[in-house]
């Protein structure tokens, strides 16, 4: 499964892991704005994310896709900057993708290797940016982003 372009698994050890995703990939939306007094925690940017998997073995492709949600002000990290936003979304994705691609083993399913990406994604980015989530493409407004892939904008059902 790859998160960042087309990555590849051989099994462990010696998985290739390839691609990487950059902060351009996360093109996110203001949902909600922050409260107007700037000691308040609130507001909220998301995107969704649809990045194309293969498997190095078997030549198999899907897609994994995934909301990305951080906050735009917190009490413990203040402000948080777009561009600080897309950078920490972008690096900790490469970094749960390599870490859970390098270890998939051959035969492992894409959509299991995908939500264990979540997963690890989840945990990863709340440790740069505290109460950001990953879950399914659900906010009304945002940008779906392909990466890897080509995405007919006709074949993408409207957020729910």
């Amino acid at each position: 499964m790859a998160v960042a372009g087309v990555g590849c698994t051989h099994g462990r050890p010696g998985n290739t892991v390839t691609g990487r995703i950059t902060p351009e990939h996360f093109q996110f939306t203001t949902t909600v704005k922050p409260p107007r007094q700037k000691e308040e925690d609130g507001g909220w940017r998301a995107v969704c994310i649809h990045a194309q998997t293969t498997m190095g073995d078997s030549g198999a492709t899907t897609v994994c896709k995934f909301e990305v949600g951080v906050p735009i002000r917190t009490s413990s990290q203040g402000e948080i900057p777009l561009e600080d936003a897309q950078d920490a979304a972008a690096d900790m994705a490469n970094r749960a993708a390599f870490r859970v691609l390098s270890e998939a083993h051959p035969g492992d399913m894409l959509a299991e290797l995908c939500i264990r990406f979540k997963v690890t994604y989840e945990f990863m980015l709340r440790e740069k940016i505290k109460g950001s989530r990953i879950g399914e493409c659900r906010s009304l407004g945002i940008k779906t982003v392909p990466f890897g892939v080509v995405i007919d904008p006709a074949a993408i059902p409207p957020a729910k």
